[in-house]
């Protein structure tokens, strides 16, 4: 059976149309979209002439065969490689509930015969997320910059249930409404950008910021990578 990948695009909300299209064309049966925002500051939009730009969070489950297809088709299609125009990430899935799920989310393709290719995350990226209070975003990001972050992107969520040991102990429900902050990063950054988090923006703190990371296979959107700094491009995308 064929490797699975939660797979994530990070897009202008410009490019929705375009977005979708490709995962049709590729006859990739599931796609769940979600709007979302940069975290850039005004004043770094200003000093580097961009504008705002809200974004779209194109999430799936595809075949290992696929994952490769669909990269090539996002750098070529897209242009995902050129700063400003997205970025992409698959994260390793250990397993898969039943055979229906495997065949909902495959579309028939698991079992099929998987191709060679060298793996395409070099940089060994990790997507770290946050999951904080509504509101506090900039709390959690002002943390994981001065740790060596970039930027980040940020989904609104809202919990399903609170549990009074969260409670007791962490001062929070989890019914309230959240911000969900994805944030991608080298891995020998990882580990100081969590920390900061943890303990400027965790819990016990206004933010409530609960953190964890997942290790990224591959990427696309990489291509101008500075090991020396953190790419910015349109302003709000990790790099």
């Amino acid at each position: 059976m064929q490797n699975l990948y939660w797979f994530i695009t990070i897009s202008k909300r410009s490019d929705d149309d375009a977005v979708i299209a490709l995962y049709q064309d590729l006859e990739i049966p599931r796609v769940y979209s979600c709007l979302a925002n940069g975290t850039a500051k005004s004043q770094i939009l200003d000093l580097l002439g961009l504008e705002f730009c809200e974004k779209t969070v194109h999430q799936t489950v595809i075949t290992h065969n696929k994952l490769y297809e669909l990269i090539d088709a996002l750098e070529r299609r897209l242009h995902i490689d050129l700063p400003g125009q997205g970025i992409a990430l698959a994260i390793p899935l250990t397993s898969i509930s039943t055979k229906k799920s495997l065949d909902f989310f495959a579309g028939g393709h698991a079992e099929d015969e998987m191709k060679e290719k060298e793996n395409v995350n070099p940089r060994q990226m990790e997507l770290i997320i946050a999951i904080c209070n509504k509101g506090y975003t900039e709390d959690v990001m002002d943390q994981a910059r001065a740790a060596g972050a970039g930027g980040g992107t940020v989904l609104h969520a809202k919990g399903t249930a609170g549990t009074e040991y969260a409670e007791k102990f962490f001062g929070l429900s989890l019914v309230d409404e959240k911000e969900i902050i994805y944030i991608v990063s080298k891995k020998d950054k990882r580990n100081a950008i969590m920390h900061a988090i943890s303990t400027g923006a965790g819990p016990g703190t206004k933010a409530h910021a609960l953190v964890f990371s997942l290790p990224i296979s591959d990427t696309a959107g990489f291509r101008f990578y500075d090991d020396s700094a953190p790419i910015h491009p349109k302003g709000d995308f990790v790099k």
